[in-house]
């Protein structure tokens, strides 16, 4: 496929590959960056590490979880989940009906500004997934 200038269009994966890496460049500290289907796969990442698959598979079962749990209290759709750690802290914010972002961060970061730059990473990315 090409596009109106000439160039090839890009693929899903590697507009969700530039989606990550925009949220990376804008945030430094990332530690890293997935996106992760309901089914528990790595789609893409935007800082690849030897254990994103299992990051990933271990994020679904967790959003798994927390839906249940979320229904259980009554609190309306979930729409991130938060993990602090130690060492890190790490997010995960629904990215369209069947995928989530999952973004780890050092535990002393300020999240206000990762937040706002997840959230518009992640309507871009569930934009591509209609």
């Amino acid at each position: 496929m090409i596009e109106n200038n000439g160039e090839p269009a890009k693929d899903n994966l590697q507009l969700l590959k530039d989606i990550l890496n925009d949220l990376i460049s804008r945030n430094p500290n990332i530690i890293n960056a997935l996106v992760v289907s309901d089914d528990g796969l790595n789609v893409a990442s935007g800082i690849p590490q030897a254990n994103d698959d299992k990051i990933a598979l271990t994020a679904s079962d967790l959003v798994d979880i927390a839906k249940t749990f979320n229904q259980k209290l009554q609190q309306g759709r979930l729409n991130r989940i938060l993990l602090e750690g130690a060492q890190r802290t790490t997010v995960v914010l629904a990215a369209g009906r069947r995928t989530v972002l999952v973004v780890s961060v050092p535990a002393d970061e300020k999240l206000g500004l990762v937040s706002l730059a997840m959230r518009r990473a992640a309507d871009q990315i569930a934009a591509l997934f209609g």
